[in-house]
């Protein structure tokens, strides 16, 4: 299909525009979810830092452009008070979200303990802390134990019984590993942000209670793939304006995807009829 540059251009706004009022519908949806992933990473916008965010499940999908990383951001997306399950890293800006319950994502935490025991293997032998390399053992295959029970742990084997004597055993385990100062300072310092409340502690095992909920946040890092892709390819976006349109036609089209719509059919119910009709065209029945 032959076309000229502002012919593209042309087709990006209007979608934008068209797609304005169902992206805003988008993001109400994403805060009443029952659990939503949340992640952030780097963009460019004219050569200037941004960060791309994104919330939402399988069945929904919300990306925002933006120049900050900060709670207020995390808020405009999520609210200041979301009602569900907020998975997501120990970033401290989604704490403004004040969610219901949060799982932090085990994957970051066993990265994290194999990242401080190689650097302690790097060391001569004399200065490796046997004690802190075990802790980061330990660590890495508590949370790899867990992880492998949230992909056995769904709606069709939910049992609350099941799933309190679980987080015991898990959260016995952890604060045995957990006993004792530590001399590495990096693995101390995991160790103290592991049972610290306001940091990691009541959110490590939390999937245990929701069958929806998962222990790593891998939705979120696969949901920002594409993002990741053209910002590698075309080094971003070079305007406000083509920053917002890559902030809706993204959130509408991978929204489409999950709920077994084609994104092609999608957009040309967007072109060519109203908003009500295009929003339906968006949704399957059950949403």
């Amino acid at each position: 299909m032959p076309f000229v540059p502002a012919s593209a251009m042309n087709f990006d706004r209007t979608a934008t525009k068209k797609g304005q009022p169902l992206y805003e519908d988008l993001k109400q949806k994403v805060r009443a979810a029952a659990y939503a992933h949340a992640d952030e990473t780097h963009w460019r916008e004219d050569g200037i830092n941004q960060f791309v965010w994104y919330a939402g499940n399988d069945q929904l999908a919300f990306h925002l452009i933006d120049r900050h990383r900060s709670s207020q951001v995390a808020q405009s997306i999520l609210g200041d008070q979301f009602d569900g399950v907020l998975h997501a890293d120990g970033y401290a800006a989604y704490n403004a979200v004040n969610a219901k319950d949060r799982q932090t994502c085990l994957v970051h935490l066993i990265r994290k303990a194999k990242e401080i025991r190689q650097e302690i293997l790097m060391r001569k032998p004399r200065y490796r802390d046997k004690r802190s390399i075990r802790f980061c053992n330990a660590i890495e295959t508590l949370f790899k134990k867990a992880c492998e029970l949230g992909q056995k742990f769904n709606s069709s084997y939910f049992c609350q019984n099941k799933s309190d004597a679980l987080q015991r055993r898990l959260y016995s385990a952890l604060n045995t590993i957990c006993t004792g100062t530590l001399a590495d300072g990096k693995a101390e310092t995991l160790r103290k942000r592991l049972l610290d409340p306001k940091k990691e502690y009541d959110r490590l095992f939390s999937f245990l209670k929701y069958p929806d909920v998962q222990p790593t946040n891998n939705q979120a890092e696969q949901s920002l793939r594409n993002m990741v892709i053209f910002r590698k390819i075309c080094f971003g976006t070079r305007s406000i304006g083509g920053s917002y349109s890559h902030s809706v036609l993204p959130s509408l089209l991978l929204t489409a995807k999950r709920q077994g719509k084609h994104p092609l059919a999608f957009f040309q119910t967007l072109f060519t009829s109203d908003t009500t009709t295009a929003q339906a065209a968006l949704y399957n029945d059950s949403s």
